[in-house]
């Protein structure tokens, strides 16, 4: 398995020691957990040490799904937007889902639209994946940062691939660009090298102006200089003069900043004097535009104080840039604080939503105790009360009472009851007209025969019911033998026999078997036995009472 490259982690990383960032990866090898066994197609290879590459770290989730951490800018801990790596060592027809998931921005063009750039060794041409695939969302198991997540199905095994943020631009084709513009010697192109970066690579400043007016702009941008204060707090200018500091202070000065003070509140405070200072002095403010002769002096060569001034001036586009940085700033801070009361809102309606839905589930545990151990006693007393004696009476449990009374205690969860397949021919025995269906019970051949050309779970299960039972039994029982809830008063009847229970589902079973082989459908059309049954036994009921209002009716005429 291929190391990862091993450099320092980034200064003032905002994710934390636990998670701090190191160097892109370089030939990172994704092995499943707990694999021992020697590397093999699918497991991925990721790469980002080329020029532009940014991925940082990777985590495998599951079989198909990877979390990507990209590095954030340099020498600015809390962008983290570009990524650009390598992916290498696919299968064939290989789906993954990648999670890059340190997103810094709120705002994205992935939201209304844009994805992902994506090329391959046999298709060098960038091209975007679809729309559908790619979503961009905040996640709470990742610190509530903003994650992309998009699909990708690889197709060619021998193929390394390559996934952007968007069309990569690098630092090597600008500088080329560039040489071959400066090689056309074209009069109103110059360049020249402003400095160095902070990796040591140069900067170029671009003037595309006409040469005659070449020497014009830069007297005026030399010349028109504005008089501002140092960035100090610790010196205050008196009647309007600048105090000179020395030789020491020429260059911006570098306070140490307290103890549990924020990085930027000196730079802030720093700006806001300026500023302040700045609309003292001159009249300015941040509303309204002045005129230039009101701000801008012209220092001459032959003036006795140029020496004084040069310290305390800077060229006017740079007071212009920091102007709209700090009202830049001052706008970012109003949406955060609107953000920040919207979210604190929105926590402590949560918090009374989790409030009463605890309540509430503690409230439901009772009810379920309670509920559970109403049907225990229910189902000890009929048990061990007249449902024995009525079933041995009429002849119609041929079982043990012992057997019978564990029985009864399972007829709570008679819809979950799922017979085990068996040879029909070996159950249903013919003797002198009748039908052997087990247990020791018998129903009439011809009206079995006629029951096995009946349409529908339904009316077979209700037929099959009366053919066991009866009618007359059937009015007086229930199949659970609890007393019903939409009547207050009502007195529970008897339950029917467990036994025969389960052979009107062993019936129903053999006959659901021939036509299907699902068990989901099977194990669903069983579970609505005791529906079909108790649906029966109010019919019956039904029409009992109906007989009895046109019995009473007629003895009334």
């Amino acid at each position: 398995m291929a190391e990862r490259s091993l450099t320092a982690p980034e200064a003032g990383n905002d994710m934390g020691n636990d998670d701090a960032i190191g160097g892109n990866v370089s030939k990172y090898m994704v092995l499943p957990s707990g694999y021992c066994g020697q590397p093999k197609k699918g497991h991925l290879i990721f790469d980002a040490c080329f020029e532009s590459g940014n991925l940082g770290r990777v985590d495998q989730v599951s079989e198909f799904e990877y979390d990507l951490f990209i590095r954030p800018d340099t020498c600015n801990p809390r962008f983290r937007v570009w990524f650009n790596f390598t992916v290498e060592n696919v299968e064939e027809s290989q789906r993954v889902i990648f999670n890059i998931v340190n997103f810094s921005k709120t705002k994205s063009l992935y939201r209304d639209g844009m994805a992902p750039m994506v090329k391959s060794t046999s298709r060098p041409k960038w091209q975007r994946l679809p729309p559908k695939n790619v979503y961009y969302y905040r996640c709470p198991d990742h610190r509530k940062n903003y994650v992309m997540s998009f699909a990708f199905c690889f197709d060619r095994e021998d193929d390394t691939y390559q996934f952007a943020y968007c069309y990569p631009y690098t630092y090597t084709r600008f500088q080329h660009y560039l040489d071959s513009l400066q090689k056309r010697n074209m009069d109103y192109f110059f360049r020249e090298q402003l400095g160095q970066s902070v990796q040591q690579r140069q900067l170029d400043l671009l003037t595309i102006t006409n040469p005659e007016d070449k020497s014009d702009l830069e007297n005026s941008v030399m010349q028109k200089k504005i008089k501002i204060p140092k960035l100090s707090l610790n010196h205050i200018e008196e009647d309007g003069e600048v105090k000179d500091y020395g030789e020491e202070d020429l260059q911006l000065r570098h306070i140490k900043r307290p103890e549990g003070r924020k990085p930027s509140e000196g730079t802030h405070k720093s700006i806001e004097a300026v500023v302040a200072r700045l609309e003292k002095q001159n009249g300015l403010s941040l509303g309204h535009s002045t005129c230039p002769e009101e701000v801008f002096v012209e220092a001459s060569p032959g003036t006795e104080d140029m020496d004084s001034l040069e310290d305390g001036v800077v060229p006017r586009a740079l007071y212009e840039e920091l102007l709209r940085n700090y009202q830049q700033q001052q706008e970012e801070m109003r949406h955060l604080q609107q953000e920040l009361e919207r979210t604190r809102r929105q926590l402590v309606q949560q918090a009374k939503k989790l409030k009463e839905y605890g309540a509430l589930v503690s409230e439901m545990k009772e009810l379920r105790d309670l509920n559970r151990r109403l049907q225990d006693v229910l189902l000890l007393r009929l048990g061990s009360g007249p449902a024995i004696d009525l079933e041995k009476v009429k002849s119609e449990c041929l079982e043990p009472e012992p057997e019978l009374r564990s029985t009864f205690s399972e007829e709570a969860n008679t819809s979950s009851y799922y017979p085990a397949p068996a040879p029909v021919m070996d159950k249903y025995i013919l003797d002198n007209g009748k039908v052997h269906l087990g247990s020791g019970i018998w129903v009439d051949e011809e009206k079995w025969h006629q029951l096995q050309v009946t349409q529908g779970d339904s009316k077979y299960t209700k037929n099959l019911a009366v053919m066991i039972w009866g009618t007359d039994v059937l009015k007086n029982r229930s199949v659970t033998g609890v007393a019903t809830k939409k009547k207050k008063d009502a007195i529970p009847k008897p339950p029917l026999s467990p036994h025969k229970l389960s052979i009107v589902r062993e019936c129903l079973y053999d006959r659901i078997a021939q036509e299907t082989v699902d068990e989901t459908e099977i194990a669903q059309r069983l579970s609505k036995v005791n529906k079909y049954i108790c649906e029966k036994i109010m019919d019956i009921n039904k029409s009992c009472k109906n007989e009895e209002r046109r019995e009473a009716k007629y003895n009334l005429q």
